[in-house]
């Protein structure tokens, strides 16, 4: 063999092996990346009360999605939010935890902010919902923005022949602070040290249908826990029947009924409240639904809400959808109208309801 050939032999090889390095490093450096999405929620409310009418346009959410997994499964969510808050725009973590998804047979661990697996809608944020408002018994029992806490949750699969799973949790959840001069605000949720638990089971009742139930338990301290020194323990029960007549429509029937038991000063309060949601798919793009809301408040005047809600929103894509949703409040005789966009860009993902 001439050296000539030797040579081009030589510099093939090193060329292959140069390629196939690099192939390799780009590959690894790729599957360290996470996935990156972005998710708009733009929402234009009109309100109806009486001689009194507003109307207000806005993006009430802008969501940056960081997900990916940083071991075999040990995967992290960072959900970084810019958000409408009394009429401010303000930058927060809106969730950013670490999922160690087996630690041994049957058990998982989540360390970090994150919506707390409390109820059925508690853990789903706002733009994945298939309605515009947050049911009223979740705002006036869990505040605003649902109940959301730094901490751990400790879940466990049993060894059942359906699926059933228990989660135990502690919260660090901040509280709200008088200003001086100023009152006490009408927001209520938990706060302070929080414990949660919640159990969840879910099986099939047919071919094309299932049965989901849900218990849940949280106890800690109110949201003005520094000037009330108030102990608080909320109870949940939900329940969703899911049944698929055909490839595209699906039937979801979901309930969710909270009891709150609120010690004060002037005694202890016994509250409760609940939502039921009746939604339909026709298709792959469209879907129709119907929510009644009826709950108290938690505080020393009780005064009940109950509101019935039509909902009809247009799938584009999986992650882009237009809904328009037409509230009337039963008590106030007020009326409300909201139209949604909601797009994303990128491999977003939540829990599925």
């Amino acid at each position: 063999m001439s050296k000539k050939i030797i040579i081009i032999l030589i510099i093939i090889l090193s060329y292959s092996l140069l390629y196939s390095q690099e192939q390799t490093t780009n590959k690894i450096a790729a599957s360290n990346l996470p996935d990156i999405s972005v998710i708009g929620d733009i929402t234009d409310s009109l309100t109806t009360y009486n001689d009194f009418y507003q109307n207000e346009l806005s993006i009430r959410e802008i969501e940056f999605a960081f997900q990916g997994y940083i071991y075999p499964e040990v995967r992290s969510d960072i959900f970084f939010a810019m958000h409408k808050h009394e009429g401010k725009t303000e930058a927060e973590i809106c969730e950013g935890f670490v999922s160690f998804l087996n630690i041994i047979e049957g058990f998982s661990l989540r360390v970090g902010k994150i919506h707390v697996d409390f109820g059925k809608i508690n853990k789903i944020h706002q733009h994945e919902r298939p309605y515009t408002d947050t049911p009223l018994v979740l705002s006036n029992f869990l505040g605003d923005h649902g109940l959301v806490g730094e901490g751990l949750s400790l879940g466990y699969l049993l060894p059942l022949p359906f699926f059933c799973q228990v989660e135990i949790g502690g919260w660090r959840v901040a509280g709200h602070t008088h200003e001086e001069g100023s009152a006490c605000a009408d927001e209520f949720a938990l706060a302070n040290t929080v414990y949660t638990a919640r159990l969840w089971t879910s099986f099939s009742t047919g071919e094309t249908s299932e049965l989901e139930l849900g218990g849940s338990a949280g106890i800690g301290n109110g949201s003005h826990y520094l000037e009330h020194q108030d102990d608080v323990k909320i109870y949940g029960l939900d329940l969703t029947y899911k049944l698929w007549p055909s490839s595209y429509e699906r039937l979801i029937f979901q309930n969710e009924l909270l009891y709150l038991v609120r010690q004060v000063p002037v005694g202890e309060l016994k509250r409760y409240g609940f939502y039921n949601y009746l939604g339909y798919r026709l298709s792959k793009y469209y879907d129709v639904g119907l929510r009644y809301d009826w709950t108290e408040n938690a505080f020393p005047e009780n005064e009940t809400t109950s509101k019935i809600s039509g909902i009809f929103t247009n799938n584009l894509t999986e992650m882009t959808k237009i809904r328009l949703q037409y509230s009337y409040n039963i008590e106030a005789g007020s009326h409300e109208v909201y139209l949604q966009l909601v797009f994303g860009i990128g491999p977003h993902t939540h829990p599925l309801q």
